[in-house]
């Protein structure tokens, strides 16, 4: 499991956030789900791999006022088997509601009849129903499919007709980049901020600054680096214990000394800074100064200039 698995698993399984993500997306903002009703429930279903393969979930949540099962999943990429995967995690659910239900039964002796038996439920038995939301975290618009009738490639009338028969399955698709981040009373608000600015890096930095960023809780953070997109952060804030908004000014601190380091290496490479190899002594030693500045090492400069060590000094002076 990777990083970005484990801290979205973490974040989005908190009760107040799940419930919350449920409420907006699913109630239009009314507080149907409490987070004291919720109880999070058994992901994996090994014991049923015979018939399906081991299948697991990220967040399982059951409403325990209500008697809802709520899922989500957790996508970074598109995912063209969606709907028959979530329609198996729905399924598995349900038949480990019944294993559950004809176990109690069993062993309490309360079957009367074979149909009792046969169904491993008495007629008075109810399951409980599970909703499976899938929350794109990747960037842009989810481009898997979201119905079943989509993974269909019937055609011709007799495809058209076998439609009408044919049982859709399909899911709530939440796509991080174009939720609204101020519908959200949680710190949702502000990981869904910066996933929505992932592409814009300055922007990001200023939104990291701001005041609501500055109270975040390590968890929090955590989840957001995580999803960034932005290489080292998450092992910077915990190697060097830095939190996010220092790590990523710092990160992006480096990259751009390394971009103007790459850019006069590949400036002397093309012939764009004169003076080098030919040309009067003054402007060779002005060139390695130049390089000094903008923060190169001594190794660096004299591999790439090719000058002589005695030449370096005079240049700085030492």
């Amino acid at each position: 499991m990777g990083k970005k698995d484990m801290t979205g698993r973490t974040f989005f399984s908190d009760r107040e956030r799940f419930a919350e993500l449920i409420n907006v997306h699913l109630y239009h903002g009314e507080k149907i789900l409490l987070p004291e009703n919720l109880v999070q429930r058994k992901c994996g279903y090994s014991s049923l791999a015979a018939a399906y393969g081991e299948k697991n979930r990220d967040i399982l949540m059951e409403d325990t006022r209500q008697k809802i099962h709520y899922g989500i999943e957790l996508e970074t990429e598109a995912d063209y088997s969606m709907p028959e995967r979530i329609m198996v995690y729905d399924a598995c659910e349900y038949e480990y509601q019944i294993r559950e239900i004809y176990g109690k039964h069993h062993k309490e002796k309360e079957f009367k009849n074979y149909c009792e038996k046969k169904s491993r439920m008495k007629q008075s038995d109810f399951l409980n129903p599970a909703i499976t939301v899938v929350l794109y975290l990747g960037e842009g618009h989810w481009e898997g499919k979201r119905r079943l009738s989509e993974m269909f490639g019937i055609s011709g009338n007799g495809g058209r007709l076998a439609q009408n028969h044919i049982r859709e399955y399909d899911f709530p698709l939440l796509e991080a980049d174009f939720l609204d981040p101020e519908v959200y009373q949680t710190d949702m608000k502000e990981f869904f901020q910066a996933m929505q600015c992932r592409r814009e890096r300055e922007e990001l930095r200023g939104l990291l600054r701001s005041e609501s960023f500055q109270g975040l809780s390590p968890e929090t953070e955590l989840a957001i680096a995580s999803h960034l997109n932005v290489k080292r952060l998450v092992r910077k804030m915990e190697k060097e214990e830095l939190p996010m908004c220092k790590a990523f000014d710092d990160l992006m601190r480096e990259e751009r000394q390394n971009g103007k380091k790459e850019g006069i290496e590949k400036g002397i490479e093309k012939g764009l800074v004169k003076g080098i190899k030919k040309g009067k002594r003054e402007e060779r030693l002005g060139i390695i100064r130049r390089m000094k500045k903008e923060g190169m090492d001594k190794e660096q400069i004299i591999r790439v200039t090719k000058c002589t060590k005695k030449e370096y000094a005079a240049a700085l002076g030492i």
